[in-house]
């Protein structure tokens, strides 16, 4: 099994290497969410956000993440679809899934 990992929503690409401000980064966030969020009415889909506490975790960053954080997670609280978790745990519930569910 694996999880995907992003290389666009991971801060150390978006923020380091290609100067994406804070906001933008944000942004960026919700918008692969409200997207993903269309798109998994026709299947599950995972995603996953790269973060890295010595790059997004800076104070003048930390608040915007927190508003793309909180944007999803307002939606999941409304929504018996979404399931904010760790890799783990997809994991685990995988296993418990019938034979053929997964390929």
């Amino acid at each position: 099994m694996s999880i995907p990992y992003p290389q666009e929503l991971n801060d150390i690409p978006a923020i380091a290497v290609r100067n994406t401000s804070a906001t933008d980064f944000a942004d960026m966030i919700v918008d692969q969410f409200a997207e993903m969020q269309g798109q998994a009415q026709n299947q599950p889909l995972v995603m996953g956000i790269a973060l890295h506490p010595y790059i997004v975790g800076q104070p003048f960053r930390l608040r915007h993440l927190r508003r793309a954080l909180n944007h999803i997670a307002e939606r999941a609280a409304r929504s018996e679809d979404l399931w904010i978790t760790y890799p783990g745990e997809i994991a685990r519930h995988i296993l418990t899934l019938p034979n053929g569910i997964v390929p």
